[in-house]
């Protein structure tokens, strides 16, 4: 008979070998609490009769999933970030690739949930680039392993729209009536600058490429040593120079920070230091 620890570490294997999440890279606290809430939803008694309900429900592994990757946003969540984004980081980028004479920019918020980040940051694209739009290639790619948050992205309607004050509403969203209630859909403008697909952030991937990454409030969730490795792919994916946001209670690690210098170190903005990234000569692609 297995003790708790012993049926907890079989129950992390079996979902490592039917979905590939490799559990050891969260917390093990967080952990517990996220798997915790589905034994009590489907009346397991342990991890080993949770593991049980996993073999004979299909459909419970698309629940703890959605369990573990708790999808908490809104557009332009902490302001703050935004404005500079809006006030600094996005326009220095436009005029270097002016400079260059590069009409390429590209974005990955990994992690995005239901969507509201990446047309938060296709917003500030728009309307910093204006009149000029049409004559680039703009592309926010949005990821997240929950399909359900995908599905709500793609569709881009959405129960609140921006915070007042932050953009014109009527400008980037249209409203429409849905069951009664008055609901906000992305403008196409802004919704065709943004594609969406199923990412897991612990798998191999070949992202390249990037102006900027927002991977916020996600490292939050994983051990420390494999926030070090999350971060080194993210560099990866990165152009020279390029910019990396974290979430507001987030920081580089000792093992990564002298790979970026903080540029907003309030905000979490930092940029990545000479020869660490992507190779800029892909400055006029578009890549996948």
């Amino acid at each position: 008979m297995l003790n708790e620890d012993q049926a907890f570490s079989f129950l992390k294997r079996r979902i490592l070998l039917d979905r590939g999440l490799d559990c050891e890279q969260y917390k093990e606290n967080y952990l517990k609490r996220r798997i915790g809430v589905r034994l009590r939803a489907t009346g397991a008694k342990d991890y080993l009769d949770y593991v049980r309900v996993l073999r004979t429900d299909p459909e419970e592994y698309s629940r703890l999933l959605d369990e573990m990757t708790i999808n908490v946003t809104q557009f332009f969540r902490d302001e703050d970030v935004f404005q500079q984004l809006s006030a600094s980081v996005i326009p220095e980028l436009i005029d270097e690739k002016r400079v260059r004479g590069g009409r390429s920019l590209r974005v990955w918020c990994a992690g995005c949930a239901s969507g509201e980040e990446p047309y938060s940051v296709a917003i500030l694209i728009h309307r910093a680039l204006n009149d000029e739009i049409s004559r680039w290639n703009v592309r926010v790619l949005g990821s997240d392993l929950d399909q359900k948050s995908l599905a709500t992205a793609r569709r881009a309607v959405y129960a609140e729209a921006s915070p007042s004050g932050v953009v014109d509403v009527p400008r980037y969203f249209e409203e429409v009536r849905e069951d009664g209630k008055t609901r906000f859909r992305v403008r196409d403008e802004v919704k065709r600058l943004v594609k969406f697909e199923r990412q897991n952030l612990l798998e191999e991937h070949t992202r390249r490429h990037f102006d900027i990454v927002l991977c916020r409030n996600v490292l939050i969730y994983f051990a420390r040593d494999m926030q070090a490795t999350m971060v080194r792919s993210l560099a990866a994916s990165l152009r020279g120079h390029g910019y990396l946001v974290l979430g507001k209670s987030e920081t580089l690690g000792p093992h990564v920070v002298g790979m970026f210098r903080p540029v907003f170190p309030r905000e979490r903005i930092y940029r990545l230091v000479a020869g660490g990234g992507a190779d800029t000569a892909m400055e006029g692609k578009d890549g996948a």
